[in-house]
Parts: C-alpha cells; structure tokens; sequence
C-alpha cells in the first residue's frame, strides 16, 4: 500500500509580507530543482507560469497580495499556499501528489524543516497520509481515519478546537508550547529534539520513511496517549456514518478562547 499524499501544515508567527522573509521562503523551493514551482497566483483561481520577481512586486512593492499560491506540475507534484500578512489566523499548507518518488521522500521532511525554519510554527504538522476504506469497517480503520484527519490541522478546525493531534512529524513553538508545558513535551516517548529557533519538533519514530502506516499509527496512539495530561488536544467525536471526525477543544484551549 502507497501514501495517499504528503501534507504540511503550519501556522507562522512571522510576516511574509517583508522582503528578506520572502526571499527566504521562496529560495526554500527554489534550492531544490525538484521542488521549484513551475506556476503560481494570487488566488485558488490564478496560475500563471512561476516568476520570483513578479511575486516580489506584487507582494512587497505594490502590497496587492494577501496570499501567494505556489504549484508544481512535474514529477513532484504539488500545490499550497500562505497568506503574506500575519495574524492569528495566518496558515501555510502545502500537499503533494502521491506519485513524489520514495527516493525524495527525506526531501520532504527537509523541505519542512527548512520552511519551519522560516516560518517558526506555533504548531505545524508534516505527515505521510495512508488511505482508510470510507466508511471506516473496524477499529483499526476508526483509529487511522482519526489520526489522518488529526494531522491536517485547517483553520475551520483548528481555530476553534486547538491542535487535533500529531504527524509523523510535529512542530511547536510559541502559546501552543507553553500548553502543553515544555518538559511535558521533551519527555514524550519520541524522537524529540529543540529546534535553534526556538521552537521543538516530535517525529512520532526515528525514521518514518520506514515505517508503515500500522506501525506510524501504535506510535501515534502512544504519544496521544501520553500527551493526555496536558488536557490541549482538541476531543475527537466520531459520527455514526463512520466517516466523520468532528472535533470540541479541551480544557486548556477552552481558556485561551475565553481569555
């Protein structure tokens, strides 16, 4: 069995709408031939062929952009998004195509890594997503199609509810952090490390490029499990079509919404 197709989601506690920021980002895909845009736009509706100048105009000398929409339509395929101007609702998303080649999978979470970098997530989220039969037959199925639903933390979901859960690999930085309490996270039965900006990143094993989607699942539930105490992860209610995963925030994200 294949990926259904690999996601990053994170929300920036930076500005794109600042040129150095910018150049940083767009040199990220840049530096890789094989995940340099070959289009972009300034909405889901515009593509035109890729041009670094032309975004540069649009986006810092005539401050006409509110989002840039990047897409590359070669062997590695993929589209994704960021809105240039910060605010607490400001998210970053990009998915690609299944047919990414295994031997650029590392690539990927490269490719995460030097985005986090820039973009310095106060949650963010790199996942390989596995296929779940719709509706869901059994147990295992219910557990998987929460724990794919829960690594792609969209603003609709996110925003009300908090983090819904962890990715193969998982950034924090920020409020979210100090949630889940620092220490709390640093002894999380994972490949943990603190990132130099700040932030920590967990990888739910220590190579998931290896793993199936069983064995990223046992781990996941683990360090779900684990993470309990926090009482920050979003509670999942599973809808009796057994294709729906809604989500209600917990204790703590309840209190940052009041507060």
């Amino acid at each position: 069995m294949k990926p259904n197709y690999f996601s990053i989601s994170m929300y920036p506690t930076v500005s794109f709408n600042e040129e150095e920021v910018l150049l940083r980002l767009l040199d990220v895909f840049e530096s890789n031939e094989k995940f340099a845009p070959t289009h972009w736009g300034n909405c889901e509706t515009v593509r035109v062929e890729y041009n670094r100048q032309e975004i540069l105009e649009k986006v810092i000398s005539e401050r006409r952009v509110s989002e840039v929409h990047l897409y590359r339509d070669k062997s590695v395929n993929y589209r994704g998004s960021f809105q240039v101007n910060w605010s607490h609702r400001s998210f970053l998303k990009f998915e690609f195509h299944k047919s990414i080649p295994q031997k650029l999978w590392p690539d990927f979470f490269a490719l995460s890594d030097q985005i986090s970098e820039i973009a310095k997530p106060r949650f963010g989220v790199a996942q390989i997503c596995w296929p779940v039969p719709n509706p869901w037959n059994t147990e295992r199925e219910r557990l998987q199609k929460w724990m794919n639903i829960s690594s792609l933390p969209i603003p609709v979901r996110f925003l009300p509810n908090g983090p819904l859960g962890l990715g193969a690999r998982t950034y924090f930085s920020g409020n979210i952090l100090e949630m889940f309490d620092k220490e709390l996270l640093l002894n999380s039965p994972a490949v943990v490390s603190e990132l130099d900006w700040g932030g920590i990143c967990i990888d739910l094993l220590q190579n998931p490029l290896e793993a199936d989607n069983d064995t990223l699942l046992d781990s996941w539930l683990h360090v779900m499990k684990y993470l309990e105490p926090a009482q920050a992860m979003a509670i999942p209610s599973f809808h009796e079509s057994r294709m729906v995963v809604t989500y209600s925030p917990n204790v703590v994200w309840k209190d940052y919404l009041e507060s």
